[in-house]
């Protein structure tokens, strides 16, 4: 009898243990707010007793980004920092703006930097294979520390198209370019549109060439990169592109900073 009572006491004293943890762990205004109307998961890194970080989303939006979008917040320890734990807003869904049948495009979106992938490929189509940078579109937003702007971008095989501070869009092509070399593209059978590596797509070229994107199947992108003087050519599968600007936009509009 005595053994019987206390094992229930020790179990006892280990659920009050695990109660008061629970109940004194401060949780900031910030990451509670954050997942106040998503549904919420806790990872198995889950710490007891650790603190929420102060953490703060760049992506600030209370409803989903699209009408199918689902918002899970997954709750884990913060290997970061190995003093607290996070908490993570995730929302993944579907888009089909092309007027594809049966060809809804996936995405899944990380709320603190806008950062994911949206389905790249038409045989992407399972959340497994969203993982592959290459295949799909990686989008991603940045703040500048001086000032509090933003930025955002698309990248798909060395092409990123994106949104600059001021709202005008870009484009660019490869990396470390060979000094003097020229930066070339061509949109299906269109004709190529050819600058030096010296200069950026004027504003106009950026946005016909995006609209010419939006309709395209395969886009080619040449580019010459330091040391090698030589042409690097990428065929870029436009699959998805529409609904990756479309989410993009979005993602720039939800990251605006605070008046």
């Amino acid at each position: 009898m005595f053994i019987k009572d206390k094992g229930e006491q020790m179990l006892k004293n280990i659920y009050l243990s695990i109660f008061t943890a629970l109940s004194i762990t401060p949780i900031s205004a910030n990451a509670y707010d954050k997942c106040a109307n998503a549904d919420t998961e806790y990872s198995n890194t889950y710490k007891v007793g650790y603190p929420f970080d102060a953490q703060t989303d760049l992506i600030k939006k209370e409803s989903p980004l699209t009408p199918s979008g689902k918002v899970k917040c997954i709750i884990g320890f913060n290997y970061l920092t190995l003093d607290s734990n996070t908490k993570d807003k995730i929302e993944s869904g579907s888009l089909n703006l092309s007027g594809r049948r049966n060809a809804n495009v996936k995405y899944r979106i990380y709320y603190s930097d806008g950062g994911g992938s949206v389905q790249g490929l038409k045989t992407n189509n399972t959340w497994s294979s969203m993982g592959s940078s290459n295949e799909n579109w990686g989008t991603g937003c940045y703040k500048d520390e001086m000032d509090d702007t933003r930025y955002c971008q698309l990248s798909k095989e060395g092409l990123a198209v994106g949104i600059w501070k001021d709202g005008s869009s870009f484009i660019t092509i490869g990396h470390s370019h060979y000094p003097g070399s020229n930066v070339t593209l061509r949109i299906d059978k269109g004709k190529p549109i050819i600058k030096s590596e010296e200069h950026s797509f004027t504003n106009a070229q950026s946005d016909d060439i995006i609209n010419a994107l939006k309709s395209g199947k395969t886009v080619l992108t040449r580019y010459q990169e330091w040391p090698y003087q030589r042409n690097i050519d990428t065929s870029v599968d436009l699959y998805g592109f529409i609904e990756a600007w479309s989410l993009l936009n979005t993602l720039f509009n939800a990251s605006a900073p605070e008046k």
